[in-house]
This record gives C-alpha cells, structure tokens and sequence, in this order.
C-alpha cells in the first residue's frame, strides 16, 4: 500500500471499518440497506449484525464484505415501562445507531 492509499483509507473520528458477510439486501427510496453478519470473536460468543446505509449494492447475499462506515444515530421516542422488581414507572428513551457507507 503506496503512503497515498494509506493517508485515503485511514479512519477519521466516528468512521469505522466493518467486515462480514452480507445476509440481507433492501431497497428503500434512493437507499440500499445491508445486512450484515459481523464474525464472531470466538466459538462461545454468537456473531453480531448490523445494517448499513448506501447509496449503491455494497454486496451480494452470501458474500463476505468490507466497508469503511459513519457511525451516527438519533435518539428514538420515549415510552413509559414498569420495573418489575419494584413496580415503579420509569421513562426511557432509546438510542438508535446507524452506519452510513463512505463511498467514494
């Protein structure tokens, strides 16, 4: 890798690069959505997924892939839950993250 190719693919804050095998491709009005099984990090641990947002097919169904994302999100709508220890009411407000594709 040429000093040139490194300086472009480096990680700025918030960015982060996935690796796994893609289980699922959507389409939603200019979006592509990908599902992605991310590799588990030993044979106890069950494998994680995420989905990450593009504006072109990053992968075939099956195929094993790599992508530098965007890591953002936003704060979901609150809703009301009974503890059921205590039976006291609390409110709580989701976190939602999402991945956008940096493509060039």
């Amino acid at each position: 890798m040429t000093p040139q190719e490194s300086k472009n693919t480096a990680l700025k804050p918030n960015q982060a690069l996935l690796a796994g095998r893609v289980n699922a491709v959507r389409k939603a009005d200019e979006y592509v959505y990908t599902e992605i099984t991310l590799p588990a990090p030993d044979e106890y641990t069950s494998p994680q997924s995420v989905e990450v947002r593009s504006r072109k097919r990053l992968g075939q169904v099956g195929e094993t892939i790599e992508t530098r994302v965007l890591c953002g999100g936003y704060r979901g709508k609150p809703f009301q839950f009974t503890d059921k220890e205590t039976g006291e009411r609390h409110q709580r407000r989701p976190v939602l993250n999402v991945y956008s594709a940096l493509e060039d």
